[in-house]
């Protein structure tokens, strides 16, 4: 008799336990999606008030990244241009944080949107690297110009593939950019060789999370399948959107590095400044001392090449 009634009693809680999930799921604490995109995650599993849990924390890399930059920024005295750049970046990261987690439409264009503001800001850096303004005001004025039609144009054209297009564009033309700057420096030069480095080192890691985005879209049920079989935590490790967050967080982080440390090449200070590392892989900017000065190049000796 006992072991019926004990029976009946877990029957009674597996069905609450079943009806209270099903609630939370028909009844979601930010209310039902309204964004047009719903990635791998599954939603609401692991925090009752986190849409997508892990592709929500996952922002705290840009958080941290985004504040040591300005921080070293600030410490070592370099332009504040390299502020705004991380600040747009910051931006981006809050926007994700909201839209993973509430998965609301408002919160995604809170996310896709300032990655083109972001991107300008970055374009801006690249294109202007001499002592005076190359472009004037056209090259700002074009740039927003880009960000709010952008902006007024995926307000009525509400197809994500859109924004994905245009921000891609930006991308490409700042990895040119970025790359014939590289390719103008004296092929002979030590620092060419660590600009080149740097670069590569943020394509690649940028790359690998572009390559997690992908498996993550195309490759969910296995992802979901292989998800169910380890079970959590080991199951995190593959939220590949995740790991898109990790990958292009550092990526960026270190393409500003980039475009902070060849600013000054290009400006003919590199004699006065060391690219330094922190927990092994994250690199900043910071003044050289004064014993190591005499060993380094000054690529340009103050001279800045007008083609650039």
């Amino acid at each position: 008799m006992n072991w019926m009634i004990k029976n009946q009693y877990i029957s009674t809680h597996i069905n609450r336990m079943v009806k209270a999930i099903k609630f939370e799921n028909e009844h979601p604490f930010w209310g039902q999606r309204t964004a047009t995109l719903d990635w791998c995650e599954e939603n609401y599993i692991v925090n009752e008030y986190i849409a997508e849990f892990i592709n929500t924390t996952t922002n705290l890399i840009f958080f941290c990244l985004c504040f040591f930059g300005i921080y070293t920024t600030v410490k070592y005295g370099l332009e504040k241009r390299f502020i705004l750049a991380y600040a747009g970046i910051l931006l981006v990261g809050i926007g994700s944080w909201c839209f993973h987690m509430t998965l609301l439409y408002q919160f995604q264009l809170l996310d896709e949107l300032p990655m083109i503001y972001g991107t300008c800001i970055l374009m801006h850096n690249i294109f202007e690297t001499g002592p005076k303004r190359k472009y004037g005001l056209y090259l700002p004025l074009a740039l927003i110009t880009y960000a709010i039609s952008i902006t007024i144009m995926y307000l009525y054209v509400v197809i994500p593939i859109f924004h994905q297009i245009t921000y891609a564009m930006l991308v490409t033309v700042l990895n040119f950019r970025s790359y014939y700057i590289v390719d103008k420096l004296p092929k002979d030069s030590q620092l060419r060789t660590s600009m080149q480095s740097l670069l590569f080192k943020a394509w690649t890691i940028f790359g690998l999370g572009f390559l997690a985005w992908n498996v993550d879209n195309i490759a969910c049920d296995y992802l979901r399948s292989a998800r169910q079989k380890v079970g959590r935590p080991a199951g995190y490790l593959l939220e590949f959107h995740g790991w898109w967050h990790v990958f292009t967080a550092i990526g960026t982080h270190y393409w500003i590095v980039f475009n902070q440390y060849v600013r000054l090449i290009l400006l003919g200070e590199a004699n006065n400044w060391d690219i330094k590392w922190t927990i092994g892989f994250i690199p900043y900017v910071a003044r050289s001392l004064e014993n190591n000065v005499k060993h380094k190049l000054n690529t340009f000796n103050g001279y800045f090449p007008s083609h650039l």
